[in-house]
């Protein structure tokens, strides 16, 4: 048997260093010498030598958006430059001046500031047109009027919901400032074309894999309704998805549970498939949402807003997925929100004797030291962002405001997790966090900081070493959605996924590492990209 593909280059399968690899059909055949490899090959045999460039296996990532990622960068308004509200409005309206005649506008990434937003605020840039701007963290929307009426935002919303996720004026009256539910819920009311939609996903495809990603999950893949589904599964079909993509979906009751099990055995095939349920369990510090053991230091009394609170469905939840070879993932960002989410969990799990179902749990910015440990015993993945772990400068000062300077200093355990045994994964939440870089995610890990942005290092006895880090990122993440056999490392059996970068991530100077090059990624052995400004 020839090779249809030779890699050549200094290659970390995981566990050991090679100079080639050698591919067919995709999968790894050999993993070894030069000398071997090149007794395999033919005529036809596609030799790809990288040199002295350093290979690793491909890097995937745990939990990020990628239709809003695609749309953001293709058809939305991008605020991720803006720091004020009134920024944000330039932003808009220079975008809306460009881009007339759309029945509606959204934007994504605006960060909040020390001021709330209101639908007056973007009046003035339109009147007529719907505008929808998405917060940073995906957690909360900005509305003007028209946006308001178009989606029935009024009084009636409070019959449901809490002023911590309506915003209300004087008088009582919504202000056109929406958190959690019914923010999530109004975007999946935001219809979007199915070209837009596959041109999103494409778009996003091309986006992780110059940045050297090559599998990722999807925390949110109903963002825009079933349309967004039957567009990642129309492109796999098409063999036009090569970003192989595990997937979740959110659910608030045992229906949509069921629903979305039907769904998976319809739609799942090698390159997109439906691995879970999702559950919000609270919201965010920055919102005021986070839900918290203690109360918040700014507004004694309050604990935050319990997403979902109902125990029992939740274990239902649990027990219905795994007997479907499914699993749950949470988001939980506060110590109350991962107690509550673990105490369901951990009992489906002693109740069906499954322990090997990998819930997973992300975010995670506070977790009480009992709480890691019981995540480990029940075998939790912790899905953490080592990117949010610094102190950056307005979010960092509203962690102290809403949580205490002692509290806010010790957000964001990693290394805890692995002390003791807990299998750890990395995320980036993009678009819903702005940072994207396999590079300074490793130095984020080892250093608790980044170069790219002005920030100073926090917690630092949470601090991994770079070895953990590229676990996170490749056979970690790989358990994570059930392909530890097929992907993680370049062993021989394995879907040849690799990537390939100009520094040697375990032997360089960690400082270094913020500035590595990709030079390729690699899918199934072939080059899906190459970097050309090198």
């Amino acid at each position: 048997m020839t090779m249809d593909q030779i890699i050549l280059g200094n290659i970390y399968t995981l566990d050991r260093k090679v100079e080639a690899v050698c591919v067919k059909d995709g999968i790894i055949q050999y993993a070894g010498s030069k000398r071997v490899a090149l007794q395999l090959i033919d005529e036809n045999t596609e030799i790809l030598d990288f040199g002295d460039n350093f290979i690793y296996p491909g890097f995937m990532e745990g939990h990020a958006h990628g239709l809003p990622a695609g749309n953001i960068k293709g058809f939305s308004i991008d605020l991720s430059e803006g720091k004020t509200l009134e920024d944000y409005v330039e932003i808009t309206r220079k975008y809306v001046e460009d881009n007339p005649g759309r029945k509606i506008y959204t934007g994504n990434s605006w960060k909040f500031d020390n001021e709330e937003p209101t639908a007056s605020m973007l009046d003035d840039v339109s009147a007529d047109v719907p505008i929808a701007l998405t917060t940073q963290d995906g957690h909360s929307i900005w509305l003007n009027t028209a946006a308001m009426e178009y989606f029935d935002i009024d009084e009636k919303l409070l019959e449901k919901y809490s002023t911590n996720e309506v915003r209300v004026d004087d008088d009582g009256r919504p202000t056109g400032y929406l958190s959690e539910e019914p923010a999530i819920t109004l975007n999946s009311r935001i219809t979007k074309s199915d070209e837009e939609l596959r041109e999103s996903l494409l778009i996003w495809q091309e986006f992780a894999f110059s940045n050297g990603i090559t599998a990722a999950l999807d925390a949110h893949v109903g963002y825009y309704g079933y349309p967004s589904i039957k567009a990642y599964a129309d492109l796999s079909r098409e063999g036009k998805l090569k970003l192989r993509t595990y997937a979740v979906r959110t659910v608030g009751n045992t229906d949509d549970v069921l629903d979305l099990i039907k769904l998976a055995s319809e739609v799942n095939n090698e390159y997109f498939r439906i691995t879970g349920v999702k559950v919000f369990v609270d919201g965010v510090v920055e919102a005021h949402t986070a839900w918290l053991l203690d109360e918040y230091e700014d507004q004694p009394g309050y604990f935050g807003v319990k997403s979902f609170d109902d125990h029992d469905k939740l274990v239902e939840f649990a027990k219905i997925a795994g007997e479907h070879d499914m699993n749950v993932h949470c988001h939980v960002v506060g110590d109350g929100a991962v107690k509550f989410a673990l105490d369901a969990l951990s009992q489906a799990q002693i109740e069906t004797a499954n322990m090997d179902q990998r819930n997973a749990f992300a975010h995670l910015e506070i977790v009480a030291p009992e709480d890691i440990k019981r995540m480990a015993e029940y075998n939790i993945i912790a899905v953490v962002p080592p990117l949010w772990s610094p102190k950056e400068n307005i979010q960092y000062d509203l962690e102290v405001a809403y949580l205490g300077e002692d509290r806010a200093e010790n957000c964001y355990p990693i290394k805890s997790f692995i002390d003791e045994g807990a299998k750890i994964t990395f995320h980036s939440d993009y678009p819903v966090s702005s940072h994207f870089n396999i590079p300074q995610s490793i130095y984020a890990a080892v250093k608790r900081e980044y170069t790219f942005a002005e920030c100073q290092p926090r917690n630092l006895k949470e601090s991994i070493g770079v070895r953990d880090a590229l676990d996170a990122m490749t056979i970690n993440a790989a358990y994570q959605f059930g392909q530890e056999d097929r992907l993680g490392s370049l062993d021989i059996g394995k879907i040849a996924n690799m990537v390939v970068y100009d520094t040697d991530f375990l032997n360089d100077d960690i400082e270094k590492i913020p500035d590595a090059k990709l030079i390729s990624t690699i899918v199934d052995g072939e080059v899906v990209y190459r970097n050309t400004n090198l």
